[in-house]
């Protein structure tokens, strides 16, 4: 039995994140944008045990539980009323419940079939199939689902089947137990090339950056004029110049204000250098850190996506700018939605806020960080720590009869309830920001669905800003490819009123200590390698 198209065994997680593989109840087919598998032409199998693992699902009130009551919707609507086309070519519509490879669903605007294969528990002797998994094996369910249609197509002859089989999934523990028994898994996702960073580095002639520096802008025209290989600007892509050849009296590695930096502001049609980096409240210590200022800062910018690893700023930048900005009176206030979602918020001690403390917990050092900087009083006394003759008087009388550490959390205390709140992310997709700025930490943490959802959270006169690194990934079905930060990333670029941030490694601000650690490592992998 073979009719030379593709079989593949579809995963849950898969319907999970990309539930229009399954057409809407209304009919309607939507394609997904540069998938890595194209599953044109293909047959699709979906195992009667992912249908017991979604209706396993739906019963959780989350995006996962709302995702699989939608696919279980569309599939009992599919599996009722759709015409049945069996192998001899003839076809007919049957009401019933599931079906075998030879009654399968045709789906005309992908030329595709589907099938809902039933595992039966004779299955392993009727079929003569070499794997036996226990009933609550999932995963064995899947591989023995695989087995089973190559046996079909190959008459019994299951590696002669398996050249037309693959299973669907972004699980590796099932790639590895599949590929010991002869079967190829492919993941799902979207394709890209390289991830969107929102800035360039570009050699440029010694002349065009002094005009730059010297006009505060370069005309979009004159750019392709003096530029005429480069690839055409995105918006608000920051542009980092280096000249061809040093410039008289001009040292970048020594200009605070980043001079040498330029956003691509649409409107204007031209590049334009960094306007509120001078007054940000921190002073940036990289290039990095002065694109992330500027996007912050620009008022016609509402979302930003920011990434890059632990220790850039990502966080403390933002919290500091959403901060000050309420104290100006720009927002009414900042509301952090933690994308780490525990799955027992509710069952742990305390208020709301003391709930969520753990998770806000780098926001309030960020601040409790900034207010020593910034605070006259605080600085003062932090400047007596350290010193043996007052280091005990400081710590433990200091101000009022309180220690320093005890003035810098009532101070932080008082920040937070005045302009801070935090919700978990269940309840934020149900709420607008407006007029103020929302905070979505570890959004890497997000899939695509979720992801959505969230950024259409955003308010009148509100700013969204999504952080995370995309190599810090906590959910085991999420990777690099299908995260909400990637997501975000592709849906909002090039867009007016979108920035988008990435920090590199050589950016991070670490201590001394970690940097000479980190130095040592370096040196210790390369010679390794040698």
């Amino acid at each position: 039995m073979t009719d030379g198209r593709k079989y593949y065994v579809i995963d849950t997680n898969i319907l999970i994140d990309y539930p229009d593989l399954i057409p809407r109840l209304d009919g309607t087919v939507v394609e997904l944008d540069s998938p890595t598998v194209d599953l044109t032409g293909a047959h699709l199998v979906i195992p009667s045990v992912v249908i017991r693992e979604l209706s396993n699902f739906k019963k959780e009130r989350s995006d996962r539980g709302k995702v699989a009551r939608a696919v279980l919707k569309r599939l009992c609507t599919l599996l009722r009323t759709s015409e049945k086309v069996n192998r001899n070519g003839s076809s007919h519509t049957v009401y019933a419940s599931s079906y075998h490879l030879n009654a399968a669903i045709r789906i005309e605007q992908r030329q595709q079939l589907l099938s809902v294969l039933p595992i039966a528990k004779d299955f392993v002797t009727s079929e003569n199939l070499p794997f036996a998994p226990a009933s609550n094996d999932m995963d064995g369910q899947i591989i023995l689902a695989a087995l089973a249609v190559a046996s079909k197509l190959g008459n019994k002859d299951i590696d002669k089947g398996l050249e037309q089989v693959a299973i669907l999934s972004n699980d590796n523990g099932l790639a590895i137990r599949a590929a010991i028994r002869g079967i190829f898994t492919s993941g799902y996702g979207y394709r890209y090339s390289e991830p969107y960073t929102g800035r360039r580095e570009v050699v440029v002639p010694k002349d065009l950056l002094s005009y730059f520096m010297a006009a505060g802008r370069v005309e979009l025209d004159d750019w392709r004029e003096y530029m005429p290989h480069q690839p055409e600007l995105v918006a608000n892509e920051f542009v980092v110049m280096h000249p061809s050849e040093p410039l008289k009296d001009y040292d970048p590695d020594r200009d605070p204000y980043f001079s040498n930096i330029g956003r691509y502001d649409v409107k204007e049609r031209a590049i334009v250098q960094l306007r509120h980096v001078r007054e940000f409240p921190v002073t940036p210590k990289n290039p990095g850190q002065a694109i992330y200022a500027e996007a912050l800062a620009e008022p016609s910018i509402a979302a930003i996506v920011c990434t890059g690893p632990a220790g850039s700023g990502k966080t403390y930048m933002a919290t500091i700018y959403g901060y000050e900005a309420c104290r100006r009176n720009e927002y009414i206030g900042v509301t952090v939605v933690p994308c780490e979602d525990h799955g027992n918020t509710g069952a742990l001690p305390g208020d709301l806020d003391e709930k969520m403390d753990p998770d806000v917990r780098p926001l309030k050092n960020a601040l409790r960080d900034y207010l020593i900087k910034t605070d006259k009083s605080i600085r003062k006394d932090m400047a007596s720590i350290g010193k043996a003759s007052k280091t005990r008087d400081v710590l433990d009388e200091g101000y009022e009869g309180h220690s320093v550490k005890n003035r810098l959390s009532s101070q932080i205390k008082l920040i937070w309830s005045n302009w801070f709140a935090s919700i978990p992310i269940d309840k934020a997709r149900g709420l607008t920001f407006s007029y103020e700025v929302a905070i979505y930490d570890e959004f890497q943490d997000q899939n695509a669905i979720q992801a959505d959802t969230l950024i259409k959270r955003i308010g009148e006169d509100g700013k969204m800003i999504l952080t995370g690194d995309v190599e810090q990934i906590h959910v085991p079905w999420l990777d690099q490819t299908n995260n909400g930060l990637i997501y975000a990333s592709r849906l909002l670029k090039d867009n007016s009123m979108v920035a988008q941030v990435h920090f590199t490694e050589e950016e991070v601000v670490r201590h001394a200590l970690v940097k000479e650690i980190t130095k040592r490592q370096a040196a210790q992998k390369q010679q390794s390698r040698g």
